[in-house]
């Protein structure tokens, strides 16, 4: 049985984001964590203020923390992992490192001794993840809610990729260029993780070109649920989408991690659709037989469809900010500046989109949003 809590909240302010998270945890039936060790996991994409609704609210990682501490947790560490991290990268301008630091607790540095993990459903992928994992009784994962450029969201299960260190990432997207490969590692990751709850922060979310330069859009709700995929086929539903047609959550249904909600015993998805929302066009599913039983044998193969099917970004001139994260986090080494501009090799280019997440500036366009 799959319960989601779907629960209204207008804004951040403290008072109410407090209450409406009890009554999420209350009916979302979050596991008792009386002695335990507990570890947050915000989505903390990159390190940027909470009016850009890129990272979770940091009044929602308070609010968590608190009812935490009301049900008797023995420790509370909070921790992400941004794609481009810095040494000793703690979330000051985001405001969850001034919660930490207020609610006392501590806040874990993901790079830190990261531990090979041997990733199901990715024929035996050794992958690094935070050695906290080894250290917590559980884990609660805080996504935000918002589209995603690749994938099409990004909720619960895919903020547990942030576990993996800093440019560990990048290079996965090389190794699972087909967006079904690519769920299979996010769900294989999950698979290891095993979340123990989810709460979504959904009360302003992001539409259009996400996880990083989309549009805020007020959604005024809060998600909450011990099966992090049913938390996610919830937010598809209120997005727009077919639910199974998002890579993440059908290859998650596909392996048994996850559920459909059962029931949803606040308010119900299926009243919350956004029509008007701004979704990522759901392109063509990769054949089956091509994106994982012979991936290895017809990888050139996979890469060549991939970008036949798939638009490579374009680079802008003028909002440019010239700081280079871009060219850092390619895994391709597809990116280079030149005369001030950013040149792309698109026969190097991957299509992972791993530039648009990490562009402060907006200066990135990727050509696969629906248009409103």
């Amino acid at each position: 049985m799959s319960k989601v809590a779907i629960v209204q909240c207008s804004a951040y302010e403290q008072a109410e984001v407090d209450e409406a998270v009890r009554q999420a945890c209350l009916h979302g039936l979050m596991p008792s964590v009386k002695g335990k060790s507990i570890l947050l996991k915000p989505n903390i994409l990159s390190d940027a203020k909470p009016e850009r609704n890129i990272t979770t609210h940091p009044m929602i990682v308070r609010a968590m923390v608190r009812v935490l501490k009301e049900h008797g947790a023995k420790q509370i560490l909070v921790g992400d992992s941004p794609g481009l991290q810095v040494p000793n990268f703690q979330p000051r301008v985001s405001g969850i490192q001034q919660v930490c630091i207020e609610e006392e607790v501590e806040w874990v540095d993901f790079t830190k001794h990261p531990k090979l993990h041997t990733i199901p459903y990715t024929s035996n992928k050794q992958l690094l993840l935070a050695s906290v994992l080894e250290e917590v009784d559980m884990v609660f994962s805080l996504p935000k809610f918002k589209t995603h450029q690749l994938m099409y969201s990004t909720g619960a299960v895919k903020n547990l990729f942030g576990l993996v260190p800093n440019l560990s990432k990048s290079p996965c997207h090389v190794q699972f260029p087909t967006r079904e490969q690519f769920a299979s590692l996010i769900v294989g990751i999950a698979e290891v993780v095993k979340p123990a709850f989810s709460l979504m922060d959904g009360i302003i979310g992001m539409e259009g070109p996400g996880p990083a330069n989309g549009r805020p859009r007020h959604i005024g709700l809060l998600l909450a649920s011990t099966d992090a995929l049913a938390l996610d086929y919830a937010q598809a539903q209120i997005m727009g989408y077919e639910p199974k047609q998002v890579p993440i959550i059908a290859e998650g249904l596909r392996r048994g991690i996850g559920s459909a909600p059962s029931s949803y015993p606040v308010l119900d998805a299926k009243d919350l659709v956004l029509p008007d929302f701004q979704r990522i066009e759901v392109q063509k599913r990769t054949k089956f037989v091509h994106s994982l039983i012979i991936p290895f044998i017809f990888s050139k193969l996979i890469r060549w469809k991939v970008k036949k099917d798939r638009k490579a970004p374009v680079f802008l001139v003028e909002p440019c900010i010239r700081c280079r994260k871009c060219i850092d986090i390619c895994p391709a080494h597809a990116l280079t500046m030149v005369d001030k501009r950013i040149i792309i090799d698109e026969k190097a280019c991957i299509r992972c989109y791993c530039c648009h997440e990490v562009c402060p500036a907006s200066a990135i366009l990727v050509d696969e949003t629906i248009p409103s």
